[in-house]
């Protein structure tokens, strides 16, 4: 038995494993269930394993029946952090990895009544969803620099919080020692931030495509360097999905709720917060500043549209705007 493996059992799941909706492509559907220490894989057919959370580990059990010339789909969900080994072998052997939102595969196995919840039977429900997601599109996984960048931006932001917890808290202190205190807490921050600004700075200039995008985002007035960062970092799908999904990406497309004569509001929901919570301020500067995005944020706001509920359009069509420029590799013209 190969190190790193607990083991393989072989027995079929119930006949409602796999759903019987449309023409599946050939191949074996697999899920993931990623722990700190070990990984769960399972089949639609009752195949699984448990293996060490590492490359060499991940890397031995996609061979024969799950190698990844046999398999149509991969499933598994976002950990923060953990799954980076999947990522990493997944991207060496060529597997067609999709990452899922926890809270969707959760819903999913509510909707089949599969209440119990285990590593290994979340597995065998990442791999049903993994059947039942076939036809959808798999985005891009995240090369190397790009899952730097994502690390380096985020250390960014925690700098930056960490920063604004200390000023406030410099604004209530009293004593000498505890303002001393702060004080010497903020310039240690101040340079944090400085010193991974740069390191931001030389990632972005050292990957020609990274380079490129940023340069073609910063076309368009109100997009600056932190936005551009932010969006190269936490949405690497930049260019490659139409205007619907990546504006769902992003957590600003409306969701529309009606069941008879009741008819409700479209709000947002879910979406990737921190990045939604920078292009929120992007797109405040853009309605200002930005012909474009003004002259759309004050129709809005003369059709009777709420300032939030505008600036949300504005969001909106400013991630768009990113999108098609990115896709059409053209610079932003204002209209």
């Amino acid at each position: 038995m190969q190190k790193g493996f607990s083991m393989i059992v072989h027995s079929p799941l119930s006949a409602k494993a796999v759903p019987a909706v449309g023409t599946l492509p050939p191949g074996v559907f697999l899920g993931v269930d990623i722990s700190k220490s070990w990984v769960d894989i399972a089949d639609t057919i009752g195949r699984r394993a448990r293996v060490d959370n590492d490359a060499a580990s991940l890397a031995g059990v996609f061979v024969g029946a799950w190698a990844p010339e046999a398999c149509a789909n991969v499933v598994y969900e976002a950990t923060g952090g953990y799954e980076r080994a999947l990522e990493l072998v997944a991207g060496t052997l060529g597997l067609p990895l999709r990452r899922v939102h926890p809270n969707r595969a959760r819903a999913f196995a509510k909707a089949r009544a599969q209440l119990a919840k285990t590593d290994a039977i979340d597995a065998q429900v990442l791999a049903v969803f993994a059947a039942f997601t076939a036809a959808e599109e798999a985005p891009p996984l995240p090369g190397p620099q790009q899952r730097e960048l994502a690390e380096l931006v985020s250390r960014l932001r925690q700098l930056k919080d960490l920063r604004q917890a200390e000023g406030c808290r410099a604004k209530q202190a009293a004593g000498r020692a505890v303002r001393t205190s702060i004080e010497g807490m903020l310039g240690m921050l101040d340079e944090q931030i400085a010193t991974v600004q740069k390191v931001i700075n030389a990632a972005i200039a050292a990957d020609a495509s990274l380079a490129h995008k940023a340069t073609l985002m910063r076309s368009c007035k109100g997009i600056g360097p932190q936005s551009a960062q932010a969006v190269l970092a936490w949405l690497p799908e930049i260019g490659t999905l139409n205007r619907r999904r990546i504006a769902a990406l992003v957590g600003v497309a409306p969701i529309t709720r009606r069941s008879g004569s009741s008819i409700n509001s479209a709000h947002i929901e879910g979406g990737r917060k921190p990045l939604r919570d920078i292009l929120f301020m992007a797109a405040l500067t853009a309605s200002r500043h930005n012909p474009t995005f003004k002259t759309f944020y004050q129709r809005l706001r003369a059709d009777g549209k709420p300032h939030k509920v505008a600036l949300i359009a504005v969001t909106r069509k400013l991630i768009t705007t990113l999108n098609a420029i990115v896709k059409s590799q053209t610079l932003f013209k204002s209209t």
